[in-house]
């Protein structure tokens, strides 16, 4: 017995945990799935690299908006898209410039933390799975030992139906725990996204040229 235990490949180890291990297969695949499909589209966006922003910064100062504008169409950073929004309202609207940038920016951190409240909600309930199927075994469990008889339990059997019952609880946490981990590096990666949009916003309207307001352009006119 002891022979055949030590034999068992992890697919059958795992089906011996019952119906409860559908629903953790489910999220453990769920999870794996979104943290990929998140993680290639940061690399695909390059947050870490804004080599983009001093040319269309330089641009900026120069007061060539359409330059700047084109600057950051090549550029796949969250942020390159923000700046060409400003860049849409800064030569007409320049008070509004900075109200769009934030619509813009919220817009690009919502897309930024989709998913994340999936994979907090797999990370917290994976483990709850996982203590139902093991509370669904050790009521099976007892259930054949009473039916058993007390006097004629062997050890051997009490002990297979109590680590066949734990087995749900270990892969619970086994999908939660690097959730959770993904979750957090996905969540200080929103986090430090946000950062780099503020510093964008503030050195991008702090580098723009000043243009004359209504009241500067009547006083002008007055005085010639």
């Amino acid at each position: 017995m002891a022979a055949d235990k030590a034999t068992l490949s992890l697919a059958e180890l795992l089906a011996q945990g019952g119906f409860t291990m559908i629903p953790i297969y489910a999220c453990s695949l769920v999870a794996l799935a979104l943290f990929l499909h998140k993680v290639f589209g940061l690399r695909r966006q390059r947050h870490r690299e804004m080599g983009w922003f001093e040319p269309v910064l330089e641009r900026v100062r120069e007061g060539d908006y359409e330059a700047a504008s084109g600057e950051c169409a090549r550029a796949p950073h969250p942020g390159a898209r923000v700046v060409r929004a400003m860049m849409d309202v800064l030569r007409d609207r320049p008070d509004r410039a900075e109200s769009e940038a934030r619509r813009v920016g919220s817009f690009e951190l919502q897309q930024a933390e989709r998913g994340l409240g999936v994979l907090s909600f797999i990370a917290q309930a994976a483990p709850l799975l996982g203590l139902l199927g093991t509370v669904f075994g050790m009521v099976d469990l007892f259930i054949g030992l009473q039916g058993a008889g007390g006097a004629n339990v062997a050890v051997s059997a009490l002990s297979g139906g109590i680590w066949k019952a734990l087995l749900t609880t270990a892969a619970g946490l086994s999908v939660a725990v690097p959730t959770l981990a993904g979750h957090s590096y996905l969540a200080s990666r929103a986090d430090k996204l946000k950062l780099q949009l503020t510093d964008v916003i503030g050195q991008v309207m702090t580098a723009a040229p000043a243009l004359p307001t209504p009241a500067d352009a009547t006083s002008t006119s007055s005085e010639s």
